[in-house]
This record gives structure tokens, sequence and C-alpha cells, in this order.
């Protein structure tokens, strides 16, 4: 075995188990929701990579070289196109969760000159008052002077 093909065994072995490490500590489930890197399109990219590289390669006398970075590349990309598509899921949902959560207060200006808040539950497309009463879309202070003003 010449030294050039012991090193590039040695490149090929680096980037494999740098990948396969990668990705065994990024997979893992963190929430209930599915959310995971998949293996799949990690190694088609790699393998896609190798050919692309060891192409390239062939036509330099540089075949092993080719493949390693050439697998290492592609590998390594869709490593973070995928971590980055689960970073926008996560904020999407996030997003979603603050949507639904968070209250929404109307002021009423009442006659004797004070405010009342009336704080309204967002639930999809409908707000929710305090008595449980359901409004197709936010309601105007007029709309809730006559239940909660003074």
């Amino acid at each position: 075995m010449s030294t050039t093909s012991t090193k590039t065994s040695i490149i090929i072995i680096i980037i494999v188990s740098l990948l396969l490490s990668l990705c065994g500590c990024c997979c893992e489930n963190h929430n209930s929701g599915g959310n995971s890197l998949k293996l799949g399109g990690i190694y088609q990219a790699v393998l896609g990579g190798a050919l692309i590289g060891g192409i390239v390669g062939y036509q330099s006398d540089e075949t092993g070289e080719g493949v390693a970075v050439g697998a290492a590349i592609c590998g390594v990309g869709e490593l973070l196109r995928q971590t980055d598509e689960l970073a926008r899921k996560e904020k999407k949902h996030k997003e979603q969760e603050n949507e639904c959560t968070e209250p929404v207060i109307v002021e009423i200006h009442n006659s004797n000159g004070s405010i009342t808040p009336v704080k309204l539950k967002k639930e999809n497309s409908h707000y929710i008052g305090p008595k449980g009463e359901r409004y197709e879309e936010l309601p105007t202070e007029e709309q809730l002077k006559p239940i909660y003003g003074l």
C-alpha cells in the first residue's frame, strides 16, 4: 500500500467518523414534535459528493482526495442545511405558541376618567373575553364598554 493511498484512507476514515459523530449527537429527538436530522439525506449528499469528487479527482490523478473532499463538502453542507431548517421550524413553532398564549388587552375609557383593561385571549382566529364570550375579530372599545365599562 503506497503512502498516498494510506493518507487517503486515513482522511476518508476521519471525515466519515466526524460526519457520523456529528449526526449522532445532533439527530436525537429533543422534543416530541419529531424534529430531527434525517441521516438518509446526509448520506445521500456524502455519496453524491464522493462521486463528483472522485470524478474530478480522477482527472487530476488524485481520486482518493477528490472523493474525501467531495464527500466532506457535500455532507457538511447537507448537515448545515438540515440544521438551519430545524432552527426555522423551531422558531416558527415558538412564534405560533406565543401568538396563541399572549393576551390582548383592550382599554375602556370610563365616564369617570378611569380606564378598565379588558384582557382577551386569542384562540385561532377568535378572541375570548374574560366572561367567556367569543368575538370573530378583535372587539373595539365600544363593543366591550357595555359589558366591562363603568
